[in-house]
């Protein structure tokens, strides 16, 4: 057995290493500077940098070659318990150029920087080529371009027409220079010389473009005096010219469109083609390029390729997992061209399969070793990201004589269209919820938060497709995270709104600026049970002057359209798709409500539709829509009024009414005449029955004399029948069969209702077989149910 001591040291140990990784992700351990790439030539010092927002323990560098997908061995830097590390690389031959990372751990929970790139300043001689021949009629644009071969960075180029330097030339790319409205005096030998500044390398092109200016009295076609370029590519925010250089005589006239779309608003034509400023995703796309005079056309359409850094666009979520458990993490990504995905854990890279963009890790048996930071980097060839999360493995209890879990380690990941798979093919089981006898309760995923202002905050949830319980309706609590009270931790609050079952957001407001909140989700099922979501990540509400939140795109509302007695569709778009956003906000209500609107989350950046349902018939109401971002939201847009349709009615349905209710007092015609001639058959028998029992009587009274003459003047005692007579009382024949139905209104249920007994009772067996719970999404009554009351409003507002 384990001495007493011994196991005190191993919990110590392992509490300590809890209270490390703890450390590092709980308080916020992240890199507020990574290290950049560079250019420097060979025999050059070269220093890359990194900073985090809190002190490290310790610094490591690793390097990884160009053309290679291995990383070099840990070099541990100097630094020890600052936030800043730098290390300097000796760049004295090509094999030490390629990505360089930075690693900083707290205990042995690491976190990897984002790679930089050392390349080598080099710039290369020019090819031979032979001589370029132009001649061009007066007054056209001519572009002569400088045949630069390679050069890191981009080489300074100038040119010269025979000897002289040309100065206040107008460049397009800086390698194409543009002789606008050429003369007589633009005719000439051109040449350019290429710098490196960097490498001090400097070539002349022998290559000499040989101008001859032509008069425009001859008539002339429109032609392509350059080739156009067919492609190009741009990363967002960035200027960028379409070249389209063509001649003619007379001088053409140049006309630009994109095909399927129209020109982007910050565009202007230039002589040397379309420039595009601040360039956004949306301006993806064709564009065409058109030049005409009298005597032709000549045109070329051309694509612009609007490129992406990669961007991790949701936090890890990542939970405690038990040693010798499954785990799978997904990391979501975007990125033009799609980004390419790997996985750390603590700073180490995890192995991969090649050929695969793993957006998702597959880790099978978790071990006590997995915890700490787990990380996913992302990367293209435009640059790089990464997200990351804290593990934390809770130990199995060994007992003696019990062998250690097995460590073969299965990691695994899947591409994009595989996602809940492992691989050999094998479904992924979905996580089950909670069980009550029979009953599978599944719970909502963990709920994510959006601010919305200085006190509130708009929570999303989903729940998983299962075959369980039904849930009823849902409950959104939250508790404030701060200094403990006596030891413990504040309590959860719990909204008084029901939430319908059928909606995925609520507002959750009064709460305190600049205060650190955790949210949760309870679903309640039709058994009457319940079950909580995942506790979301914790959220700091911060005041509108702490926000340093860009300003988000307003949502433009394009169009709205009732689809239904109870739904309507809304259609949008936003002119800046290249915003960092999460979603939209639609908001809506009643036109005839001057109360809250109801909020209805769309998840995506690019969802531009949605069908908003749940609605009263034929009944007005007003949208309006705002983008979100986890920081904060857009401005509204303009507020869309819709009408819903009207039910239908060409198919009525005739009202059941249970045998054992009254019936209404409200009779129609037909039923009513039906009432009447039946109470006057009604009535005639009853007549034609007691004059027959009168004739039936006095034949009997007159036998009875005869047969007994001493009993005429016998009494009839108490007023009873005797020997089959009846008493000598007064009988009421009314000429109206229904008028033992006029009675006080007060004395008969309306509607079809019970009595005051029966409809106790009915309610009792109601409340006994119902499980609403106060589901607001029990809406209008349905034809043929009878009403309980005023019918409850179609959501509740959140």
């Amino acid at each position: 057995m384990m001495r007493p001591m011994s196991f005190v040291y191993v919990v110590f140990g392992v509490l300590l290493s809890l209270m490390k990784h703890t450390l590092a992700a709980d308080l916020g351990m992240s890199f507020n500077r990574h290290p950049e790439p560079i250019a420097a030539p060979l025999g050059d010092e070269v220093y890359f940098e990194c900073s985090l927002n809190l002190p490290a323990e310790k610094f490591f560098w690793r390097h990884k070659p160009l053309n290679s997908d291995h990383w070099g061995p840990m070099i541990q830097s100097e630094n020890s318990g600052v936030k800043a590390s730098r290390h300097v690389v000796y760049f004295d031959e090509k094999s030490k150029a390629g990505d360089y990372q930075c690693i900083a751990y707290y205990g042995t929970s690491g976190l990897a920087s984002d790679p930089a790139r050392l390349s080598l300043a080099t710039l290369e001689d020019f090819v031979e080529e032979e001589n370029e021949k132009l001649q061009v009629a007066a007054g056209n644009t001519v572009p002569i371009t400088c045949p630069v071969s390679y050069s890191c960075p981009q080489a300074i180029v100038e040119f010269y027409k025979y000897n002289d330097t040309i100065k206040n030339a107008f460049f397009t790319d800086g390698n194409t220079m543009v002789l606008k409205n050429i003369s007589m005096a633009d005719n000439g030998q051109y040449h350019c010389v290429a710098n490196n500044d960097i490498s001090s390398q400097t070539y002349t092109s022998r290559r000499k473009t040989i101008l001859s200016v032509l008069g425009s009295d001859k008539a002339q076609p429109p032609y392509f005096i350059k080739q156009p370029q067919f492609e190009y590519r741009v990363l967002p925010g960035k200027n960028i010219t379409l070249e389209c250089f063509g001649a003619g005589s007379p001088v053409p006239r140049v006309t630009w469109s994109r095909i399927g779309n129209h020109l982007p608003s910050k565009v202007r034509v230039t002589a040397a083609g379309l420039n595009i400023h601040n360039v956004q995703i949306s301006d993806n796309g064709q564009y065409h390029c058109r030049w005409s005079n009298e005597h032709g056309v000549k045109q070329c359409k051309i694509f612009l390729h609007v490129v992406e850094s990669p961007r991790v666009t949701k936090p890890l979520k990542i939970s405690t997992v038990s040693e010798g458990g499954d785990l799978e993490i997904f990391c979501s990504v975007s990125g033009i061209p799609e980004p390419f995905v790997e996985w750390l854990i603590n700073g180490e890279f995890l192995p991969r399969d090649k050929n695969k963009n793993s957006r998702s890790l597959y880790i099978s048996p978790v071990e006590k070793k997995h915890a700490g930071i787990v990380q996913c980097v992302a990367s293209n060839e435009y640059g790089s990201d990464s997200g990351y999360g804290l593990l934390r493995v809770t130990p199995k209890q060994h007992l003696s004589g019990v062998g250690e879990s097995r460590s073969d380690n299965t990691y695994s990941s899947s591409p994009n269209h595989r996602e809940h798979t492992r691989i050999g093919g094998r479904r992924r089981p979905i996580k089950e919820g909670k069980r009550k006898g029979n009953a599978l309760m599944v719970p909502p995923n963990q709920p994510n938060v959006t601010r919305l202002s200085d006190v509130s905050v708009m929570v999303r949830w989903s729940v998983p497709e299962n075959n369980g319980l039904p849930i009823e309706f849902f409950k959104v609590q939250y508790r404030e995270l701060g200094p403990k009270m006596n030891r413990k931790q504040g309590k959860w609050m719990t909204d008084t709104m029901v939430i319908p079952k059928h909606v995925r957001s609520f507002e959750v407001t009064d709460l305190q600026p600049n205060h650190t909140y955790k949210f949760r989700i309870a679903a309640v099922y039709s058994n009457h049970d319940n079950k909580l979501s995942s506790n979301s990540v914790k959220f700091l509400l911060n005041r509108t002057s702490d926000v340093k939140a860009p300003k988000l795109p307003v949502p433009i509302l394009i169009n709205t359209e009732a689809v239904g007695p109870h739904e309507i569709l809304l259609v949008w778009n936003i002119e800046d798709t290249a915003a960092k956003i999460d979603g939209f906000i639609v908001h809506h209500r009643a036109t005839t409500f001057a109360g809250k609107y109801i909020k209805t989350t769309v998840e995506g950046k690019t969802a531009n539709s949605t069908t908003i349902s749940h609605l009263n018939p034929d009944t007005a109401y007003e949208f309006k829509v705002q983008s979100f971002s986890i920081a904060a939201g857009s401005e509204y847009s303009q507020i869309h009024k819709q009408k819903t349709l009207p039910l239908p009615t060409e198919f009525s349905v005739q009202q059941v009414i249970p045998e054992n209710t009254l019936k209404s007092t409200e009779i129609n015609k037909t039923g009513g005449l039906y009432a009447i001639v039946g109470g006057g058959f009604g009535g005639v028998a009853i007549l034609a029955a007691l004059a027959a029992v009168t004739i039936l009587y006095k034949r009997s009274k007159r036998k009875q004399n005869r047969e007994s003459p001493q009993g005429l003047d016998k009494a009839v005692p108490n007023g009873r029948v005797v020997n089959g007579g009846i008493p000598d009382s007064k009988i009421n024949i009314t000429p109206n069969p229904l008028a033992s139905l006029d009675t006080p209104e007060d004395s008969i249920p309306k509607n079809g209702q019970q009595s005051t007994m029966e409809m106790a009772s009915f309610l009792n067996g109601q409340n006994n077989n119902s499980h609403n719970n106060g589901d607001a999404t029990v809406q209008a009554n349905t034809v043929g149910e009878p009403s309980l009351g005023a019918p409850a409003s179609n959501e509740q507002p959140l």
